[in-house]
């Protein structure tokens, strides 16, 4: 009987034409966001800061204060980077890690090639670029890290550090621990397994325990209804803002450009979600409507499936046998879970926030199997079609960039 598995020197070509394309596409994404995507949403994650006092988010705009008011559009311009920026170059690490540093195979040269497609890959990077992709950049350095270290020393040291970059990470978004807890505790239970109980619990503590208390600090402390005040903090400027100028589909795709005053529409438009309270942020929730949440989560749901059967199906590991792993400490995944409803419950992207449980869970997955024996094994012929179909597919529909449904865009 012919063997199925496929020669690596008789594949090459076929490597060399799938990174060719993924680099083409990559720089498609590029051109469209740079030059079609509005950036006006993703400065206003750097427009507060700690003039009006102790308030959410206000670490962020301290940095934007480092360029001074004469740069602040161009500050803001290069701060809008940052984020995906870092978050790409975490993917990178988590490749680099499968694919080189813990041995090379035709399995872990394709999955390197399918991390950028990946419901939570580069284009999720590209055009869902809040702060928070922050705590998944140091998310996966923390996992790829946990790869690497052996003793119970140095994976609290690792936790120790990690929790201490998360806790600023939350001063710039007050979301970041609720949406990166579960990714951390998946990390700690399948990638630091040589843990005790004790030594997991201090893991924990160190990874989420300082993070956790400044959003506590921030909820109890932070100041609240100050709108007039942050509105003053804002500049005028024009602000590319096509949606406002009502324009066809073909103006779109064309590069259609309509500018309003960011001032103005920072103050309209953004200031009202971000001044509403715990209470507020749940009814706002609950005005989407059952029909477009369920919605959402349906397609949340079906992001996470894909995206872990397609780890799957390329590394030849099962994903039964990860989450055996995970059910060796079913208070953690709990955890994990529970940490990330406030967020499903105060915030109207729920799409986003399973793309985001997708990636806590995927980013640990995709390590895991760089550990284990399947993902030497040559590809078989069918792994490779499967692979190629597939990783078009979710190349050219890119379904991990749609935040939710029903929610209102900020006009």
């Amino acid at each position: 009987m012919p063997s199925t598995a496929v020669d690596t020197g008789s594949r090459r070509g076929f490597f060399v034409t799938f990174t060719v394309l993924l680099a083409v596409w990559a720089a498609v994404l590029l051109t469209i966001a740079v030059t079609v995507v509005p950036d006006g949403y993703w400065y206003s994650y750097f427009a507060i800061d700690y003039s009006v006092g102790f308030i959410r988010r206000g670490l962020a705009g301290e940095i934007l204060g480092l360029f001074g008011p004469q740069h602040y559009f161009g500050g803001l311009a290069v701060l809008r980077w940052i984020p995906t920026g870092l978050f790409v170059l975490g993917l990178a690490a988590v490749a680099w890690s499968v694919a080189v540093r813990t041995g090379r195979s035709q399995r872990r040269l394709l999955l390197a090639m399918l991390i950028p497609v990946l419901p939570f890959g580069f284009a999720f990077g590209l055009f869902s670029a809040r702060t928070d992709l922050l705590g998944g950049a140091a998310l996966a350095a923390f996992a790829v890290v946990l790869t690497r270290v052996t003793t119970t020393r140095a994976i609290l040291t690792a936790s120790a550090v990690y929790g201490s970059v998360l806790a600023v990470l939350t001063l710039i978004h007050e979301a970041t621990p609720f949406l990166f807890g579960l990714g951390v505790l998946a990390a700690l239970t399948v990638l630091a397994d040589g843990l005790c109980d004790r030594g997991f619990r201090a893991g924990v503590v160190l990874a989420l325990g300082p993070a956790l208390g400044v959003a506590v600090a921030l909820a109890l402390f932070g100041r609240q209804k100050v709108s007039p005040q942050l509105c003053q903090l804002v500049q005028h400027g024009p602000m590319n803002h096509p949606l406002a100028g009502k324009p066809t589909l073909g103006q779109l795709l064309r590069g259609f450009h309509y500018y309003v005053d960011y001032h103005d529409w920072f103050c309209r438009a953004f200031l009202p979600l971000f001044d509403m309270s715990f209470a507020e942020g749940l009814r706002f929730v609950g005005s989407i409507g059952v029909v477009a949440l369920a919605g959402s989560t349906v397609y949340g749901v079906v992001t996470l499936v894909v995206s872990m059967l397609a780890i799957g199906h390329v590394s030849g590991v099962p994903v039964r046998r990860f989450g055996a792993i995970l059910r060796g400490r079913p208070w953690a995944v709990a955890i994990g879970l529970v940490l990330i409803l406030p967020v499903f419950a105060t915030g109207v992207d729920w799409v986003r926030w399973w793309v985001v449980i997708a990636f806590d869970l995927g980013i640990v997955f995709l390590l895991y199997t760089g550990r284990q024996p399947e993902v030497d094994q040559p590809p078989t012929r069918r792994t490779l079609v499967v692979f190629a179909v597939g990783a078009i597919l979710l190349a050219v529909i890119p379904i991990g960039i749609i935040p939710g449904f029903g929610a209102p865009v900020p006009m």
